[in-house]
């Protein structure tokens, strides 16, 4: 089985053995074609496909394909009860919140650093109940190469520079603190107000985390495949 995770601004595709990801291969979602889908897939073995995604037209370049596609949504359904708008939830929420409980039990919070940043919430008894939705890391940055005084390209770590000193370390100095100081509040007021006691309860996952996870203050359970690792749990109930 082959595990797809279509978002805003990549395709990311997983293979798997012996239930663990052996292979991993991404694209941009912009000027995506049929073709491009293609020769991704020409490079994992002809297993079926398992996908769940954000982005409603991509979906259509799957149709046709020599495997067969099962669409989060449409062809499986995750097993979770939710309480969020049915017709508005993201299926990569759904997911992720399914593989947090399945591989980490305590889960009540599952953040994932994508295009957004999203904050989804657990109740105990394993319920979605809906989350926050805020800008990503990525999509923030790219705000800043559109200023014509403001550099393209901006390397994100952490500084221990107190006061910045020139633009670069001002932008980069911005998104690691600003970011991190703003989880780390969001992170404790809603851990208060729901009561949530059992630690970990946070699950991280995203490919954007790594520019502020050193400075994330809570504990957490960091897993990079969550959303690919519960397309597959979700493919063995197939």
């Amino acid at each position: 089985m082959i595990a797809v995770d279509i978002g805003n601004t990549y395709l990311h595709f997983f293979g798997f053995r012996k239930g663990k990801v052996s292979k991993t291969l991404q694209i941009p979602t912009a000027g995506l074609t049929k073709n491009s889908v293609k020769r991704v897939l020409a490079q994992f073995p002809p297993e079926p496909l398992i996908a769940c995604s954000v982005v409603p037209q991509v979906n259509k370049l799957f149709h046709g394909l020599k495997q067969k596609v099962y669409f989060i949504g449409a062809d499986l359904k995750v097993p979770i009860a939710c309480q969020y708008n049915q017709k508005q939830v993201g299926m990569d929420r759904l997911v992720a919140a399914f593989s947090a409980r399945k591989l980490f039990p305590e889960s009540r919070l599952v953040i994932d650093f994508g295009t957004a940043i999203t904050f989804d919430f657990l109740s105990k008894s394993g319920t979605y109940e809906g989350g926050i939705i805020l800008p990503g890391i990525g999509s923030t940055l790219a705000v800043f190469s559109k200023c014509a005084l403001l550099p393209k390209s901006v390397p994100l770590k952490r500084s221990r520079r107190i006061i910045p000193r020139n633009t670069q370390q001002s932008i980069n100095k911005g998104l690691v603190e600003g970011f991190s100081e703003m989880l780390n509040a969001l992170v404790k007021k809603y851990t208060g107000l729901l009561k949530i006691t059992a630690e970990p309860a946070v699950v991280i996952t995203g490919g954007e985390v790594s520019a502020i996870k050193s400075a994330l203050n809570f504990r957490h359970h960091y897993e990079p495949y969550l959303v690919a690792k519960g397309l597959y749990l979700l493919a063995a109930k197939k």
